[in-house]
C-alpha cells in the first residue's frame, strides 16, 4: 500500500488530447510548452487522489511491460528520468502523440493528459492521467486561473474520480528484464465486472502494456468463458447445472491456488466437447494461473438460469440448486403430478409460446 507521505511529484505538465475526426487516423495532440504548478494543498490533495485510485482493486491492476521500444512509453519515462525540465516537457509531448495515435476511433472521448514524474521511497516513477472531457476545450484560449480551476474540478473535486491512470515504477534497475526492472500499473475507473478487459486503448496501444498475465482478469474471463461454453455447447438444463457447478467448485474449493485450464477440460468433456473447448477456450489460457477471486466472489454466491431468450433467473446459488427447468419434450406429467401432490415441488412457472 502506497502512503501519501511517501509519494515526491517532481514535475507535473499537461496537454490536450483531440479526438479522431473525419478524414483522420487518429487524434491529435494539442501542447503545453510549460510546467504546471499546483499550491501545496493541490498537491496533497492530488496525492490522496492517486492513493485512494490505488486503493481499489477491483479498478487498480498490475499489468507487464510488452512494449519497450525507443519511441514506447516505457522508453520516453526512462529518459525522464533526472533530467532537465527542457527534457522532460519534450518527451512529455511525445507520451501526449503516443495518446493521441491510440484515439483511432471516434468513440474514443478528448481529453486532459497529465504527466508527471517523481519518487516513492526513492524509486522512480511516471504516471500518467487522462480525464475525458464533455465540453470543448482549447489550452491555448484559457488563461491560467480557468485552466487551474479546470484542473481542480477534473482532478481534484471528491464528486469525480480519475477516468484512467498509468503507473511505471522502478523495482530493480540492474536486472536484465524489463519487467524485472520496472512494474507497470492501470487504473480504469469505467472498468466494472461486466467488461472483459479494461480499455485496451489506453493500456495497450498507449502505454505499450499486456493485462494477459493480470490474475484478477484471467480469473475472471476464463470463469465466463467456460460458462459460456457449456451454455453454447452442452443440452440438457442437468447437464449445464452439473457442469457449471464444477466451474464454481474449482474456484471456491480449490486449496493449491492454481487454476489449470486443460486439466478441467480433461476431466469434464469427453473427446468431441475436449476438442472443441482447446479451441474456443483452451487456445486463451494455455497455461495454469493463480487464482484472484476479486472480480467474481459476487458471481460464486449468486447466480442466474436463463430461461428463454433474455428471461432469467437470478440468486443465491443455493437457492438455484432448487430450481429445474423442464421443456414439453421431456416432461414426466405423471410424476410431475405425484411430485405437486406430495409437496416436493413448491412452484410452477410457465412460459407460453409466441403466437
Amino acid at each position: 500500500m502506497i502512503n501519501v507521505g511517501n509519494i515526491e511529484i517532481s514535475r507535473i505538465i499537461i496537454h490536450r488530447v483531440h479526438k479522431k475526426r473525419d478524414g483522420e487516423d487518429f487524434g491529435t495532440a494539442e501542447y503545453s510548452e510549460n510546467l504546471f504548478q499546483f499550491g501545496d494543498e493541490e498537491l496533497e490533495t492530488l496525492k490522496e487522489r492517486i492513493v485512494t485510485a490505488f486503493s481499489k482493486n477491483k479498478r487498480f491492476f498490475k499489468l507487464q511491460i510488452d512494449d519497450d521500444k525507443a519511441d514506447s512509453f516505457y522508453r520516453y519515462s526512462l529518459d525522464v528520468k533526472n533530467s532537465s525540465n527542457e527534457i522532460f516537457i519534450t518527451k512529455s509531448k511525445s507520451i501526449a502523440d503516443l495518446l493521441a495515435k491510440s484515439h483511432d476511433k471516434k468513440t474514443i472521448p478528448s481529453g486532459l493528459l497529465l504527466v508527471m514524474d517523481g519518487s516513492i521511497n526513492n524509486k522512480h516513477f511516471t504516471l500518467v492521467i487522462k480525464a475525458e472531457l464533455q465540453v470543448a476545450f482549447t489550452i491555448k484560449e484559457v488563461n491560467n486561473q480557468k485552466l487551474v480551476e479546470l484542473i481542480n474540478d477534473l482532478f481534484l473535486s471528491p464528486a469525480k474520480d480519475f477516468y484512467k491512470i498509468g503507473f511505471l515504477i522502478e523495482e530493480n534497475i540492474l536486472a536484465n528484464e524489463t519487467n524485472e526492472k520496472h512494474s507497470c500499473y492501470m487504473y480504469d475507473d469505467n472498468f466494472s465486472n461486466g467488461k472483459k478487459d479494461l480499455a485496451e486503448y489506453f493500456y495497450s496501444t498507449f502505454l505499450g502494456f499486456t493485462s494477459s498475465s493480470n490474475d484478477k482478469l484471467v480469473t475472471k474471463n476464463f470463469y465466463e468463458d467456460v460458462f459460456k461454453f457449456i451454455d453454447k455447447n452442452i443440452q440438457g438444463f442437468e447437464d449445464k447445472r452439473g457442469l457449471k457447478n464444477a466451474v464454481n467448485v474449482l474456484y471456491r474449493e480449490n486449496t493449491t491456488g492454481i487454476i489449470n485450464p486443460q486439466e478441467f477440460g480433461e476431466d469434464h468433456f469427453t473427446d468431441e466437447l475436449l476438442r472443441r473447448y482447446c479451441t474456443d477456450v483452451g487456445s486463451k489460457y494455455p497455461s495454469s494461473f493463480t487464482k484472484d477471486l476479486t472480480l467474481v466472489d459476487r458471481k460464486l454466491h449468486r447466480g442466474q438460469i436463463v430461461l428463454l431468450d433474455d428471461l432469467k433467473i437470478e440468486g443465491p446459488q443455493e437457492a438455484l440448486s432448487n430450481v429445474s427447468v423442464m421443456s414439453g419434450n421431456n416432461i414426466n406429467y405423471e410424476q410431475l403430478r405425484l411430485q405437486i401432490e406430495n409437496g416436493e415441488i413448491k412452484q410452477i412457472v410457465t412460459i407460453k409460446t409466441e403466437l
